[in-house]
């Protein structure tokens, strides 16, 4: 039984030594330096404002999930792995309250410079993730549930927001979104839904042949892009 355990810690990189691992609290380290990154490239002027947006929005889901085997497989594994987005999502309220004075962290996660829209969206964003953790830990259903609300958005708004996404014709039900973008949301979260489905059935997280398993993830995505495409206003994160 001990060998168990320990060939176990070893395919996830956690210590059993600890309830995270030594690699567990790595993963607080990329998740925090990321945030740090962006904010500096912001205040250097390496990346404009929109651009920093959507680097935090679209980059910090997939280095998330990345992480995931990190925290082995103890019950508590997911409570400790949600405290990394539970930490971005208290900074976001603390600096859109006005708690802390915080203006690099309202410049990358914010559309209009004004501290007040962290409470809504990237609160939401950060909302989301810890409870795509808790309630989805190493399942499919939560793995897409972050792809879609950090790849998809993201495509469907850089390529909703382009010359051809303005050019393309709008989905009947919500005048203000294209077909474009709403194809390249699909897309985009099949595309990586694919890469985390395959990779982390190889550690044993689900199994399945590989045709239904892609056809799972195309079904998801299609309908993540499909309530993507109604005009939700501030909660289109958390749906």
């Amino acid at each position: 039984a001990e060998r168990r355990v320990r060939n176990a810690s070893k395919r996830t990189g956690a210590s059993a030594a600890t309830p995270i691992g030594r690699d567990g609290r790595r993963r607080y380290v990329v998740l925090g330096g990321f945030d740090r990154v962006v904010q500096e490239l912001k205040a250097r002027g390496a990346l404009s404002n929109a651009a920093a947006r959507k680097l935090m929005h679209s980059g910090c889901g997939p280095l998330f999930l990345c992480c995931w085997p990190l925290f082995g497989t103890r019950p508590s594994a997911r409570f400790w792995a949600m405290l990394g987005p539970a930490g971005l999502t208290v900074k976001a309220v603390a600096a859109g309250t006005g708690l802390v004075n915080d203006p690099k962290t309202v410049a990358s996660m914010s559309r209009s410079g004004e501290k007040a829209e962290l409470l809504k969206g990237p609160a939401l964003y950060g909302a989301s993730h810890v409870a795509a953790t808790i309630a989805g830990w190493r399942t499919l259903p939560a793995v897409m549930g972050i792809v879609a609300l950090c790849v998809g958005d993201a495509a469907a708004e850089i390529v909703g927001t382009s010359t051809w996404g303005r050019r393309s014709p709008r989905v009947p039900w919500c005048e203000r979104k294209s077909l474009a973008g709403t194809a390249a949301f699909a897309g985009a979260t099949f595309l990586v839904g694919s890469a985390f489905a395959l990779r982390f059935r190889t550690l044993g997280w689900w199994a399945g042949e590989t045709a239904p398993l892609l056809a799972v993830v195309a079904a998801s995505a299609g309908a993540a892009a499909f309530a993507e495409s109604f005009d939700t206003g501030g909660l289109d994160n958390p749906l």
